[in-house]
């Protein structure tokens, strides 16, 4: 005999029924390919990441990245400046389709929006100061550091220095980079501290009278951030980045920022590497 339910229930699975596939069918994805647009969050303020030039252009590591993403999803661009405090919030309230803007991920940032694959930058973070004025990063213990607003760096930065033990740091942020390197040719703090690539930009601009504290630490990867449980756009995206490395794309893009002779050549290869003593010099993509 068929099996009767309670009206409460036959409602509760008709609801069900009706949020389900609206969920699934709601792809960012499917709203690309139908309007041909994909709008991307980026910063403005960040070189050598995502800034505005003299001319007013977008440029940057990021933006052309970001236009190489949306060539491979035959879309265009529809730019949307973000900075450290709104780009979470927009991609999880569906303002924006991804971010490329030099944004680390972190397993709390997962716990809010999803991240394509593979991460397309490594970073460390690392404190700038005054030339010779330091001799490393133990003494920086109980000094006034600058960091951004929205940066790891604000817990990063006195985990660090508490690792050499004394007094806690005084960590004052900044809504932008250009604020907080003015900060520190004012004496108003002691150190700046930020990610490498973006601290190799800093440098290029103080004429040699500034430099790194110590090494590097705090090691993250650069992650380009999709809205939440959405994964037929997340692969859509970590496709096309799979094979703009692969085709090298990525690679053109990367010396000509970050090379010996790009503009602002890294210390260290940042490019997203397999482990070179199982595979060699091989970068990080999937196979088909």
């Amino acid at each position: 005999m068929p099996v009767r339910r309670p009206l409460s229930s036959l409602f509760a699975l008709a609801l069900a029924a009706c949020s389900l596939p609206a969920a699934v069918a709601d792809s960012v994805l499917d709203r690309v390919r139908e309007s041909g647009v994909v709008r991307i969050g980026t910063g403005n303020d960040t070189p050598p990441m995502s800034y505005i030039d003299e001319s007013g252009r977008w440029v940057g590591f990021d933006i052309e990245l970001g236009n190489a993403l949306a060539d491979r999803l035959k879309a265009k661009v529809e730019r949307v400046a973000v900075n450290n405090k709104t780009r979470i919030a927009l991609l999880a309230n569906g303002q924006i389709d991804m971010t490329v803007s030099n944004r680390s991920q972190t397993r709390s940032r997962e716990e809010q929006v999803d991240y394509a694959s593979p991460p397309y930058l490594w970073t460390a973070k690392i404190f700038y100061a005054k030339q010779g004025r330091f001799a490393g990063i133990g003494e920086l213990a109980g000094k006034r550091i600058g960091v951004n607003q929205g940066s790891n760096a604000f817990t990063a930065a006195a985990q660090e220095i508490a690792r050499y033990g004394g007094e806690a740091p005084q960590v004052v942020s900044f809504q932008k980079n250009a604020e907080g390197m003015t900060a520190l040719r004012q004496g108003k703090i002691d150190a700046f501290c930020q990610d490498s690539p973006i601290i190799a930009a800093l440098a290029g601009d103080t004429g040699g009278s500034f430099a790194a504290v110590g090494t590097g630490f705090s090691p993250g990867l650069y992650g380009i951030g999709v809205p939440p449980n959405d994964s037929k756009w997340r692969d859509a995206v970590s496709f096309a980045l799979q094979d703009l490395i692969k085709d090298g794309t990525y690679e053109r893009i990367y010396l000509a920022w970050f090379g010996p002779a790009g503009r602002y050549p890294l210390a260290l290869d940042a490019r997203p590497r397999l482990p070179p003593d199982a595979f060699g010099a091989m970068m990080y993509v999937w196979p088909d």
